[in-house]
């Protein structure tokens, strides 16, 4: 079937909502059943007649169904009536129905039998089964899914005997409504038929997804001899239906159902035993769990892979031991899996249990387990991580240092500070400033007093890295202190508080980085200008923004500030700008910045009335003295978008 068929036939009460929108209350309050009828009756035009049909859906009786079925051999009213008679809960709509099957041809013959299946009007049985053979296949087929929908033993019975060479196309409705016909059997609760009906189609030589469904069906239609039936196929050699009897395995429900899977789950082949671990973990039954734990010992891979997998779902407390375990195999793939296995174990316990083995454990696992309650956010986590701080392995010691990193406050500071004095191993020494910054951008006014009085005796690196930390913290109090610190008489210091000073995050910094770029020492010249205009980009008042973009193009000596500073000229779409930019597109120096600067704000100016002149103006003047092709390029489209 076609797209356009599909649309006429199915998709009808999509086709109108999506078409007019909502509305049906509106409708319905100021449009009675007579008035709506009297419509359809009349000679209005096509969207009176649609809107009368929603109206009814909403409101119609049986007192609507003539005029309605008056419509449906009418291929242009046709979908129109069928989705308001689709919806009525009165027996004369099927008798309407079932009379236009012999008045209509084509499409909205196929629509009106699509309508009795929707409403599974066993009524219509006999009437729809010699349409099986109608040579309109668009009908054939939608009879095919009416007798699904319908559902009785008559209507399967009709799709069964349809066995004649038939059209492909009409082949693959008539399997799909089989398998429609067995969920209709099992509705009404004949699942004795339902499962005559699959093991027909299981045992047939019927495309692999009809057999498939066979089998999905089979296991609804007798719950009982499901697991029997999956372990069977969990046990073969097809790998989709082993997929599909794992699948099932884990939508269907019962204790008793996951002791007989995992007494079973030894005795499969390796690819069977993979598959039901999947399923059993998809279940979550903890009844498994002995079963999944001990697949872990196979010297399959896969196998145990998905039991490590399983286990970090169905597993709690007393799986813990098991998995840890696991955290020093040799095998990366294997400790990986058993890692995120912990993490993401949800039952009650699991974290003590976990904090408990900590202590006991040697150095790698070590790491590893505190880096997963660190993932788990357990409370257990941090007090851990302080205490493995002056482990004897570095591993440990850096791992404490992540957990903290992750999840430490104020209070831990202290702690991490000592580290980070103590420590000559560059890779600690990394994650203890780490751990200190994002403990100062969390806690920061908590951690300055911390950091402040550490910084009074502190050895030299370490008197850096609670410099860098005062960035962090980021109040006044802590830029303060870096200001003390840029007349410190030790290079090394006053070095660092100017690099500090120059990422400075608040405006409270822009007057300070002003003074630096005023210096006549071209380090701290160039990292406070810099420091400076980014600052400026992030200035909300245009008026401001221009004041320090004026004063930073005053204080940069060197094309390669200028060219900041022009850039920064940009962000700022106003005529003063452009006036400050156009000059520099004399200069070979720094002409490319000043012409991208002038495009980018000329583009957006040249979309006001009383500016557009002057953008146009600038553009065009770019395009003149650029010889980047790629701005002048820029520029070209920006006047298009002037227009």
């Amino acid at each position: 079937m076609n797209g356009k068929t599909w649309n006429y036939i199915s998709l009808s009460a999509v086709y109108l909502t999506v078409l007019v929108g909502g509305g049906y209350g509106a409708m319905a309050e100021t449009l009675d059943e007579a008035t709506l009828i009297a419509t359809l009756q009349s000679d209005a035009d096509w969207l009176a007649k649609q809107t009368a049909c929603r109206g009814l859906r909403q409101v119609g009786t049986a007192k609507s169904v003539p005029a309605l079925a008056a419509l449906l051999p009418d291929p242009q009213f046709s979908h129109l009536a069928r989705f308001a008679l689709e919806a009525l809960p009165c027996p004369e709509v099927d008798r309407a129905l079932r009379d236009a099957v012999a008045k209509a041809d084509g499409l909205p013959k196929a629509g009106i039998v699509t309508s009795i299946g929707v409403r599974r009007d066993a009524e219509a049985v006999p009437l729809l089964i010699p349409l099986l053979k109608d040579a309109n296949m668009d009908v054939a087929r939608a009879v095919a899914g009416a007798l699904g929908r319908i559902g009785t033993r008559e209507a399967a019975a009709a799709l069964q005997d349809c066995r004649a060479p038939v059209p492909e196309a009409l082949r693959l409705a008539l399997d799909e409504g089989l398998l429609a016909a067995g969920e209709g059997l099992i509705k009404d609760r004949k699942s004795k038929q339902a499962a005559a009906l699959y093991k027909e189609l299981l045992a047939s030589n019927k495309p692999t997804h009809v057999r498939m469904g066979a089998f999905r069906g089979l296991a609804c239609a007798q719950p009982k001899k499901a697991p029997q039936r999956l372990i069977d196929a969990l046990g073969g050699d097809d790998p989709l239906f082993r997929d599909l009897a794992a699948q099932l395995v884990a939508e269907t429900a019962g204790t008793g159902a996951t002791k007989r899977y995992a007494r079973a789950l030894a005795k499969l082949p390796a690819g069977g035993q993979e598959a039901l671990l999947r399923g059993l973990a998809g279940r979550n039954d903890p009844a498994a769990c002995d079963a999944v734990a001990k697949a872990i010992q196979s010297p399959e891979k896969a196998v145990q892979l998905a039991a490590i997998k399983a286990l970090g779902v169905l597993g709690g407390a007393k799986e813990v031991p098991t998995l840890t375990a696991l955290l020093e195999s040799g095998a990366k793939e294997i400790a990986d899996a058993a890692k995120a296995s912990l993490i993401g174990m949800r039952r009650e316990g699991v974290d003590v249990a976990m904090a408990e083995i900590v202590p006991g454990a040697v150095a790698a696992p070590r790491a590893s387990m505190l880096e997963v309650l660190a993932s788990r956010k357990a409370k257990q986590a941090v007090p851990l991580a302080v205490q493995n701080l002056e482990h004897s392995d570095g591993e440990v010691r850096t791992a404490a240092l992540r957990v903290l990193t992750l999840l430490g406050v104020s209070a831990q500071a202290p702690a991490v500070i000592a580290a980070a004095g103590v420590s000559t191993d560059t890779q600690e020494q990394a994650a203890a400033e780490k751990a200190l910054g994002a403990m100062a951008a969390r806690d920061g006014a908590d951690v300055l007093p911390v950091v402040l009085d550490a910084m009074e005796d502190a050895p030299l690196e370490l008197h850096l890295v609670l410099l860098r930390t005062l960035g962090f913290i980021g109040t006044l109090d802590a830029m303060n202190a870096v200001l003390a610190a840029l007349d410190n008489a030790d290079d090394p210091i006053s070095g660092e508080a100017v690099r500090v000073l120059s990422n400075w995050s608040s405006l409270d910094a822009s007057p300070h980085l002003a003074k630096l770029a005023a210096s006549s020492d071209l380090s701290r010249q160039v990292l406070g200008l810099r420091g400076y205009v980014r600052l400026a980009r992030t200035q909300p008042s245009a008026a401001e923004k221009a004041g320090m973009l004026t004063e930073a193009m005053a204080l940069a000596q060197r094309p390669d500030e200028q060219k900041l500073v022009l850039a920064a000229w940009g962000t700022l779409v106003t005529q003063q700008s452009l006036n400050t930019l156009l000059p520099y597109l004399k200069d070979e120096a720094v002409r490319d910045e000043a012409a991208s600067a002038i495009v980018a704000v000329a583009g957006e100016l040249g979309k006001q009335e009383a500016s557009k002149a002057q953008s146009v103006a600038a553009l065009n003047a770019v395009i003149e003295k650029c010889d980047n092709a790629s701005i002048a390029e820029s520029a070209r489209k920006a006047l298009e978008g002037i227009g």
